[in-house]
């Protein structure tokens, strides 16, 4: 291999690539008028990569529990717990603008 090996970039890293998506008519409406100021290609662009890293997250998940077993209920709730704070933590964070 070179001194510089090629990496392709992760989710939401690199430069845009325009793509053609259809979509009904309704939807459309309704995201031109939810994405306002940023626009429908930054909108959709962050709906797809949450939902992409979403299911990256579940499959390791489901391939840790394959190697190590279930969760129990008390990683279950201090996951829970975490989640919680971050959820307060981001909710602060937009607030403040």
């Amino acid at each position: 291999m070179s001194e510089i090996e090629s990496v392709e970039p992760g989710i939401g890293e690199g430069p845009a690539k325009a793509i053609s998506v259809s979509l009904p008519e309704g939807t459309v409406l309704a995201l031109r008028g939810l994405a306002g100021p940023r626009g429908v290609s930054a909108l959709i662009a962050t709906a797809v990569e949450e939902h992409l890293r979403n299911r990256a997250t579940a499959a390791y998940l489901a391939e840790y529990e394959d190697e190590h077993g279930s969760f129990t209920e008390t990683e279950l709730r201090a996951a829970a717990d975490v989640w919680a704070q971050a959820e307060q933590r981001e909710k602060r964070w937009r607030a403040a603008g």
